[in-house]
């Protein structure tokens, strides 16, 4: 039996409030780069929501940049109180929508409320954001994490934020620590525990 080559799928998740998508240029660049092609949809058309509130809009498409469907449900925000930290040689180069792997480190959080994913003995992100430490003075984004965030890519071109490597001993000793992703946009951690391997 021929076994044809099931294509890998892709998401794109847009903050859209009173209607109006947020950091699209963002979503739209990061897209076309995850695909052979481009897209071949308008991700703005997709985009529609059925009243002014906060949403999250999820649109799947496959690496030759076909639209498969789109997801819209309300936003409410998670808290983040507490980190774990987990070494891990996790590849998560472009937004799959397979997040089984994360998934998988996320389950190891233990009595924590994220994770945050150390490669090489370097910080790289949490389950579902980007992180920052602010040191000096200034902010700073480790150089390699896992996925090119939006509002990670949107703030490095602002000259708001520098990548650089950061090791653990450098989260752990920061005058402050923030995250950063579509939906929440860069916000710091007050009282944030940190829990080691």
């Amino acid at each position: 039996m021929n076994s044809e080559k099931r294509s890998i799928l892709l998401f794109e998740t847009v903050r859209v409030s009173r209607f109006k998508p947020e950091n699209l240029d963002f979503h739209l660049r990061r897209a076309q780069a995850s695909t052979s092609n481009g897209l071949r949809f308008d991700m703005a058309s997709v985009i529609a929501v059925p009243d002014e509130g906060l949403y999250r809009v999820k649109i799947i498409y496959d690496e030759q940049g076909n639209f498969i469907e789109k997801q819209c449900l309300p936003y409410k925000k998670r808290e983040i109180k507490s980190i774990r930290l987990l070494s891990s040689d996790i590849n998560y180069d472009r937004k799959y929508l397979d997040r089984s792997a994360i998934g998988s480190l996320f389950a190891q959080r233990g009595d924590c409320d994220e994770v945050l994913v150390v490669k090489n003995g370097l910080l790289t992100d949490t389950s579902i954001a980007n992180i920052a430490i602010r040191s000096k003075d200034s902010w700073f984004t480790p150089r390699i994490p896992l996925l090119k965030g939006t509002v990670r890519e949107r703030m490095i071109e602002q000259h708001l934020l520098q990548e650089k490597d950061i090791s653990v001993a450098e989260l752990l000793e920061a005058e402050k620590i923030a995250l950063m992703n579509a939906m929440t946009g860069f916000y710091e951690l007050e009282n944030l525990r940190i829990k080691t391997e």
